[in-house]
């Protein structure tokens, strides 16, 4: 926001209450341009977080009383000046921002808001100056220094009584604005004087080579606007600024023109968090990164300093040709000779080398053809033959039981295969398009197909689906996850129990539980399970055998899904495993 300041406009006297009545009126601010807090350009136009705080204050009147505020902005040249018009001349209708500091003396002169902003001054030196932890060492280190102040201000006030109350004997020189300490302490070595927190810690982020004495600083009641006293503005000023609008503002305009670290760290010392931790915390943070943008300094200027002597060596190469150039050149023949075959000699060592990994990915790629046709194919051949014996009536009992182990254990390894290349699938990251799937109908599939080998274990399977409830991706990837989510379950969850499935629907989120009563996952577990090819501490309940590729399969087609993989377990509580997919 920027504002244009009036040449020359009469004060008004205008009321809270006569603006009421008549819903539109003036006010005229007199201010003084401190930064961060009111900052003046070159073209007149101001900006900063008091000039936000008080257009701010217009349109609240305006939104909830539908009353026109025009603000009247006169320039002064110092704070006495800012301070002593509300002070000696004042008139309803006149406001006064400057970072005034509520005091109790104050109090007596002029009306205030409430704070606007925590007031905390930090006592601030030359960085050459020894920092000291006590008041004696103040006074040995101190003594005959030059402090730097403004006049008839806090920082001034606070100068002399440590002045005073210690009986230490330094000089005060003072300058025009609080703007102006910062300058006037690094002008000459040896000076020293209270800076506001926010302006210290902005011109430490600066590189400034100033420092804060970890002593006597000061906690002030906050910075107000200043009026009239008894003036009844008080009473719309404190209601805005305890407004949620305000609250806004300001949050938007410390972020702008302070940061939220530094208004956070004052926001901790003014609710009374332990100063000198907090103060030394971020110092050190703005050291570290001083300390890192030295070093890329230090980097910057050896890269400078190398291609200076680079320029150097070629300029002298340059001469040294020139003296001598047919002997020159002809070296210089036999060098890029040289450095061409070394490229010519890299160039081929590397289209080798890709030659090699492209051949290398081929001989991946058909070793998985492989799995595919050539291991699956006898499988299969095994897995009919053990069924077409199994018709034979005229078997004996122990003839059937190895046949049906025959059969069991060709689908165990047709399983392993299937999941081996489930994964080599995954890694390739090959997807198709996805499409609207609806949950109920995946999930019922899955139970059926599973149906059997829980029955064999006595296990019921609970079921609970929502059938409006739907995800985008490929049915294939949905069908594995719960596929290996519920085997998982049947595997480790002993005789006798319930496995429980259910869906439930919170906000844009489908969460898909699968709650088994087995042995639950040890920590160690929890920690290892989603790689490939590990087995955990629970084993089947029944003997069953496991590859150590399900969880990791789970875990990357949820992820290729866009879900997120989630799990409680406790160990002898068993475990419950959720797949959080956004709904369609």
């Amino acid at each position: 926001m920027y504002c244009l300041i009036s040449a020359s406009v009469s004060a008004s006297d205008l009321t809270w209450t006569t603006l009421q009545k008549e819903k539109e009126g003036t006010v005229t601010i007199y201010y003084r341009s401190t930064e961060p807090f009111l900052i003046e350009e070159a073209d007149g136009s101001l900006r900063g977080l008091e000039y936000e705080m008080m257009v701010g204050f217009k349109y609240f009147l305006w939104n909830k009383y539908g009353i026109r505020l025009h603000l009247n902005w006169q320039s002064q040249e110092s704070f006495k000046y800012v301070f002593g018009h509300i002070k000696n001349n004042p008139k309803n209708g006149e406001f006064g921002l400057d970072i005034i500091s509520r005091t109790v003396n104050r109090d007596l002169e002029v009306g205030f808001s409430n704070p606007y902003f925590p007031d905390i001054q930090v006592l601030v030196s030359d960085k050459n100056i020894p920092t000291v932890n006590s008041i004696e060492e103040f006074k040995e280190v101190f003594s005959e220094h030059t402090a730097v102040s403004v006049a008839e201000t806090t920082y001034d006030q606070y100068l002399k009584n440590i002045r005073n109350k210690y009986q230490i004997d330094f000089n005060i020189i003072y300058k025009q604005s609080s703007n102006d300490i910062l300058n006037g302490i690094l002008e000459q070595p040896e000076r020293f004087g209270y800076m506001d927190l926010p302006n210290y810690l902005l011109a430490l982020n600066q590189n400034k080579a100033i420092k804060r004495q970890p002593i006597l600083p000061i906690k002030g009641l906050g910075f107000c606007v200043i009026f009239k006293k008894g003036s009844d503005w008080q009473n719309p000023i404190n209601e805005y600024l305890s407004s949620p609008e305000y609250e806004v503002l300001r949050n938007k305009g410390i972020q702008k023109y302070l940061g939220n670290d530094v208004y956070d760290l004052i926001e901790s010392i003014s609710k009374g968090e332990d100063e000198e931790m907090v103060l030394l915390l971020k110092e050190k943070e703005l050291v570290d990164k001083e300390l890192s943008e030295r070093s890329k300094q230090i980097q910057r200027q050896a890269y400078v300093t190398n291609m200076l002597l680079a320029c150097i060596v070629i300029a002298l190469i340059f001469a040294f040709a020139l003296f001598n150039r047919n002997r020159i050149k002809s070296k210089a023949n036999e060098i890029l000779t040289a450095h061409r075959g070394m490229i010519e000699n890299q160039n081929e060592l590397l289209s080798r080398r890709n030659n090699e990994l492209l051949e290398l990915d081929e001989e991946k790629n058909n070793f998985i053809s492989i799995l595919s046709h050539d291991l699956r194919a006898p499988i299969n051949n095994i897995t009919a033959l053990a069924g077409l014996l199994q018709m034979d009536d005229n078997l004996h009992k122990s003839q059937i039981s190895s046949i049906e182990h025959i059969a069991s254990e060709s689908r165990r390894l047709n399983k392993m295969v299937t999941r081996i290349l489930d994964v080599e699938r995954i890694e390739s990251k090959t997807t198709d398009d996805f499409r609207k799937i609806n949950l109920s109908d995946v999930l019922e599939r899955v139970v059926i197909n599973y149906r059997k080998q829980a029955e064999d274990k006595k296990i019921k399977i609970n079921l609970t689906t929502d059938q409006s409830a739907y995800v985008f991706g490929l049915e294939q990837y949905l069908f594995h996850v719960f596929e290996n989510l519920l085997s998982n379950a049947i595997k480790f969850s002993p005789l006798g129990q319930s496995i429980t499935i259910n869906v439930e629907s919170k906000e844009k989120y489908h969460f898909i539980n699968f709650t088994d009563g087995g042995p639950g996952l040890s920590e160690e577990d929890q920690k290892r399970m989603f790689k490939k090819f590990q087995r955990l501490s629970a084993k089947p309940t029944a003997g069953e055998r496991s590859t150590g590729l399900g969880l990791s399969i789970v875990a990357k087609y949820t992820e290729l899904l866009g879900g997120k993989l989630e799990w409680k377990s406790k160990p002898d509580h068993g475990t419950t495993f959720i797949v959080k997919l956004e709904a369609v």
